[in-house]
């Protein structure tokens, strides 16, 4: 005991860079007790978000568990800040507030981007193999991430939309019967048979675009509105997977120019 009390004294009478060294030595012992447990914490909590984000079929984890990780050794840093640098916690996080909302300011689509990104890879909103419909363009889903949606168009061009463009966009998901098809807004004249015309324009699609038409799905007319010079309707013809609905498009445009009921201008 004697030995103890005289290696105390030692400790508290020897001084470096103006602290005791039983100070030094407390301090260390805690920065490492905290790191261990931090350590300890992290683990856990970075296995079971892990078990989680699998269940959930969310692509691109690792963020999250990153994310994960830089907020437990925060809050542990906050543990040590007082202690052992003698930094008061809230005023370390009131100058730290600061400079995120500087930060958060030059970053705000990015990190909208990443929020989007987040929402649309947990609800399952859209998926990889989605047809979409937004702002004008179509196009199938090949692959969301953190920051962009890709899309690719019927001319094989990939489209890397920002989430923030996405979540702020109406989006129509076009089910499995309206996928890839040819779609055709005409005028129709008020005395028109529009069963008649339906197969006819099926008929007129199969002669100018051929092998294009898928012959397991139906070609159908679809009203839109009536107004006094007729009906306002829009034609879809499917199309076999790989074929431009834009070509299609001009070609039956052309081809059903000359039939009776197309109202013309």
């Amino acid at each position: 005991m004697v030995g103890l009390a005289t290696l105390w004294e030692f400790l508290e009478e020897t001084k470096v860079l103006g602290m005791s060294l039983a100070s030094i030595i407390g301090k260390v012992v805690l920065v490492v007790v905290v790191a261990l447990i931090a350590r300890c914490i992290e683990q856990l909590a970075t296995r079971a978000t892990h078990r989680i984000l699998k269940k959930a079929k969310v692509p691109s984890a690792t963020f999250l568990i990153n994310l994960l990780r830089g907020l437990i050794w925060f809050l542990a840093l906050l543990t040590v800040l007082e202690p052992v640098f003698g930094v008061q916690p809230t005023a370390f996080v009131a100058a730290l507030g600061v400079g995120s909302l500087a930060l958060s300011l030059g970053l705000q689509d990015t990190v909208s981007n990443i929020v989007g990104g987040l929402s649309l890879m947990t609800s399952k909103i859209l998926e990889t193999g989605d047809v979409i419909t937004f702002a004008g363009f179509t196009g199938t889903v090949v692959d969301i991430n953190w920051r962009n949606t890709c899309v690719a168009d019927s001319y094989g061009q990939v489209n890397l939309i920002p989430n923030s463009v996405i979540s702020k966009t109406a989006i129509v998901k076009l089910s499995p019967a309206t996928k890839n098809c040819c779609v055709l807004p005409f005028a129709a004249t008020h005395d028109s048979d529009l069963e008649a015309a339906r197969k006819e324009a099926a008929a007129v699609a199969a002669k100018a675009l051929g092998d294009w038409v898928d012959p397991d799905r139906e070609t159908w007319i679809t009203v839109i509105n009536m107004d006094p010079g007729g009906f306002n309707c829009q034609l879809s013809v499917p199309l076999m997977y790989g074929v431009s609905a834009d070509h299609a498009r001009t070609r039956l445009a052309q081809a059903l120019s000359g039939c009776d009921w197309v109202r013309k201008p």
